[in-house]
């Protein structure tokens, strides 16, 4: 070992494919035709051998051929003489050829990860049909409600008119009636038409009738909104790619969630000035609501949720900060895993987060989360500002050279 010298058995050059005594039998020898990148695990071996009352050297490594290609193989190796101070002077060792043990278990790890990409796209899959359903479900439903709301809505909005006009008109006539017979007196029947308007309150009313009917004509059009909302939620008529105000979609889906969350939180909102994006405009609505509709239930008694948007560098930041009760440390890396829910059995698929996950990485965007258990956690949906997803193939759709929407 000192000395560098080394003996090769005829097989050592037969295993590689060398011609017999084809190089110097030499420790550097040894060392050259070692795989570079399994040489510093070949040093540590032999150091650990090397101590005294060491184990034996026991590695596997790849060694060079002649054809520039590699071979696997186990080597074990004996220190057999020591000097009085304990170094190595002599090693006996042996080599075996397990070059189509590793490539049996490299074609095995091959095919285990092409099994789990196999399954990691079908459980996408998965996720994305139970998507797709319940898109084309909610898609169908604000359909059907629209279809059966604005008809009814139009004629009430009209006679709503109509009558305000009829009112208008009778109270200008009970006007010019009490105007005209103010003066006269002394006809019982006049004198108790007087006392049934002093009953009616007749002034009262003519302030007040009109208040009702502006409230009324409020109440219609918010009705109005509420399903215009439900139609930009669902995007009806397309699941394609176009330029989307992200505020639009934000307003749409607390519009949607109205209800939800009025009972539990305060709504803040901080919009900063946003180009509109390329994108799936019913996609993100779906995000938004998924994030939304969480932040709400992680509410107990009363709270906040405040949705901030911002541009930062190339990206859209959408922000949806609540304060609920947080989430655990130990649940902050499987959130976004399909079918992982903290809720209650019946109260939740786990898919929701997985889905919203699925969609901004389609838009080449990313979420981010942080939360602090018991005060709150902060969603962060970043989208890039240049459209670049799928489906912005043609040219005369898509954002200019410098990649402005405008």
């Amino acid at each position: 070992m000192v000395s560098g010298e080394a003996y090769f058995a005829p097989r050592y050059y037969a295993m590689l494919g060398y011609e017999e005594n084809a190089f110097e039998p030499s420790f550097e020898s040894f060392r050259e035709l070692v795989h570079p990148d399994d040489w510093f695990r070949v040093v540590n071996s032999l150091r650990t051998a090397f101590e005294p009352e060491g184990p034996l050297f026991e590695c596997e490594f790849r060694m060079r051929t002649p054809d520039d290609a590699c071979r696997w193989v186990s080597s074990r190796g004996l220190i057999t003489e020591r000097s009085p101070d304990g170094q190595p002077l002599r090693m006996v060792g042996t080599l075996r050829d397990v070059h189509e043990r590793h490539e049996a278990e490299a074609a095995l790890l091959g095919q285990l990860a092409e099994t789990q990409r196999l399954n990691a796209e079908l459980e996408e899959a998965q996720v994305q049909l139970v998507q797709s359903e319940k898109m084309a479900s909610i898609g169908q439903l604000s359909a059907g409600v629209a279809h059966e709301m604005n008809t009814p809505l139009g004629f009430v909005k009209s006679n709503i008119g109509t009558l305000e006009n009829y009112v208008g008109t009778l109270l200008e006539l009970l006007a010019g009636y009490q105007q005209a017979t103010a003066g006269m007196a002394g006809v019982p029947e006049l004198d108790e038409v007087r006392e049934q308007l002093a009953l009616a309150e007749l002034d009262y009313l003519r302030s007040d009738i009109p208040e009702l009917f502006s409230e009324t004509r409020d109440g219609i059009q918010r009705v109005q909104r509420i399903v215009s909302d439900l139609k930009d939620f669902s995007h009806l008529g397309g699941e394609g790619w176009g330029y989307a105000d992200i505020h639009r979609g934000l307003d749409s889906s607390l519009n949607i969630l109205r209800n939800e969350i009025k009972h539990r939180a305060d709504v803040v909102r901080e919009y900063a000035s946003l180009p509109e994006l390329w994108c799936q405009s019913s996609q993100l609505n779906q995000v938004f609501l998924n994030l939304l509709a969480n932040a709400a239930h992680s509410i107990e008694g009363r709270g906040r949720i405040t949705v901030r948007t911002r541009v930062e560098g190339e990206f859209v930041v959408v922000e949806i900060e609540d304060t609920g009760c947080g989430i655990p440390p130990e649940n902050l890396k499987r959130i976004f895993d399909a079918f992982f829910t903290t809720k209650p059995v019946g109260k939740g698929t786990g898919l929701g987060l997985s889905i919203s996950y699925g969609i901004i990485r389609k838009h080449s965007g990313r979420i981010e989360v942080s939360s602090r258990p018991g005060h709150g956690s902060i969603f962060q949906v970043f989208l890039p500002l240049h459209g670049s997803a799928p489906g912005a193939s043609d040219e005369s759709a898509m954002p200019d050279e410098d990649g402005s929407p405008d």
